[in-house]
C-alpha cells in the first residue's frame, strides 16, 4: 500500500518471487513460514477450482494474513485473480527473464505505483507510465527485476 496524491491509502505495487516449474518447484524453494503457508493455501484453492472445471492459463491468488482479536494468527485466500492486474508487469518481467535465460530457476520482480511530483523510477526499471494522470495526478508506474537465481532449491 502507498499514499496517493490526495493522501488516500491505495495499491502501491506487488513484490513477487517467481519460480520455474509450478507448485512443486515453488514449494521446494526456501520460503519463510508465512509465505509457505500462503503458497500451500493457494495451491489448495487452485486444485479445488480445477475440480469445478476452471481452466486458466494465468493464475494468482491474494492471501491475507494477520492476527485476530483473540491474538490467533489467521491466513486465507481472499481473492483469485485470473486476469491482468497490478502485478502483471512484474509477472511479465519474470517471464521475460525465464524466456531469455533457460538456466534461471527463480526471479524476484516488482511492479510499483508511486505518486507525487518527486516520484522517480529507479535505474533499470521498465517504465509503463510517467507523468500526470488526469484523475490521479503525478504518477509513475514501473516494473523492476531485482534478482535471478540459478538454484531455487
Amino acid at each position: 500500500m502507498t499514499r496517493d496524491n490526495l493522501g488516500h491509502c491505495v495499491y502501491g505495487g506487488s513484490d513477487l518471487t517467481c519460480v520455474r516449474g509450478g507448485w512443486t518447484a515453488l514449494e521446494a524453494s526456501p520460503l519463510e513460514a508465512a509465505v509457505r503457508t500462503a503458497v500451500q493455501q493457494a495451491r489448495v484453492y487452485d486444485e479445488a477450482m480445477s475440480e469445478y472445471g476452471v481452466v486458466a492459463s494465468r493464475r494468482n491468488y491474494d492471501v491475507g494474513q494477520g492476527v485476530d482479536t483473540a491474538g490467533h494468527r489467521r491466513s486465507g485466500v481472499f481473492e483469485a485473480s485470473w486476469r491482468v492486474g497490478g502485478a502483471t508487469p512484474a509477472e511479465i518481467a519474470a517471464l521475460d527473464a525465464f524466456v531469455h535465460d533457460p538456466s534461471i530457476d527463480a526471479v524476484r520482480a516488482s511492479s510499483v505505483e508511486a505518486y507525487g511530483a518527486d516520484a522517480v523510477p529507479p535505474a533499470g526499471a521498465v517504465v509503463h507510465f510517467y507523468g500526470v494522470d488526469r484523475d490521479a495526478g503525478p504518477l509513475v508506474r514501473y516494473s523492476l527485476l531485482h534478482e535471478a537465481s540459478r538454484d531455487a532449491a
